[in-house]
């Protein structure tokens, strides 16, 4: 199995309008939970739902026997390949539990579901909107239109990764997103935990359009 979002990965090194040339190809809502335990927090578990567009393309490739849901096996060669891939990156996370972000030190677990009927439909947008915008794009960079979501409506992918923290700690912040601007990540604002307050880091942004830059959403955790 060779996923879609594996081969952007190896390539990328992933709401904005349309009139300022947004670039993502991927658009994923992101869910963050936090586990305690002892007054202190101890994991952190983020939740990716895939746009509809880019699920259709890696659902198929993943879901082997086409039955609607992944297997334990589909599942665990799906973590086998996808979490090497993503350790390249940092997972795309950071965290921070004191005076300084740091990425994940240990490889998450990991879990995989379907979401259908879709639980995240992003606003249409140009998947290839940056390509052009007087900047040559490499062919292999360069997004080609999908075809639209199944007749039978549209539904995500979802990847579920839960990280152990180095130490326990009262506090805690996480950030995820594509240097790139290959993949927009966005945290879901109706999910955020107890505790927790969202806002944007301006230490952690792409500018993939000079000039219009996207700030990572930052989730903010305290425990008394």
């Amino acid at each position: 199995m060779k996923t879609a979002f594996g081969l952007l990965l190896a390539i990328a090194g992933t709401l904005i309008s349309s009139v300022v040339l947004a670039h993502p190809h991927i658009w994923i809502q992101e869910v963050v939970r936090v586990v305690a335990k002892d007054g202190k927090y101890t994991h952190v578990e983020i939740e990716w739902r895939f746009d509809p567009f880019s699920s259709e393309i890696e659902i198929p490739l993943i879901d082997e026997n086409q039955d609607g849901k992944f297997s334990a096996k589909e599942t665990k060669t799906l973590a086998d390949e996808m979490m090497p891939e993503l350790k390249n990156y940092g997972y795309l996370t950071w965290l921070n539990t004191g005076a300084k972000d740091f990425r994940p030190t240990q490889r998450p677990a990991f879990s995989a579901r379907i979401d259908d009927p879709a639980s995240f439909v992003p606003p249409e947008w140009d998947r290839a909107a940056g390509d052009n915008a007087g900047m040559p794009m490499p062919p292999n960079k360069r997004a080609a239109q999908p075809d639209g979501p199944r007749k039978k409506g549209p539904r995500n992918l979802v990847y579920i990764m839960r990280f152990a923290l180095p130490e326990p700690s009262k506090s805690l912040s996480i950030v995820t997103y594509d240097p790139d601007d290959f993949m927009r990540l966005e945290v879901d604002k109706a999910s955020i935990p107890a505790g927790c307050t969202l806002s944007k880091n301006p230490a952690h942004k792409t500018e993939f359009v000079r000039g219009y830059p996207v700030f990572a959403d930052i989730v903010t955790c305290q425990l008394p």
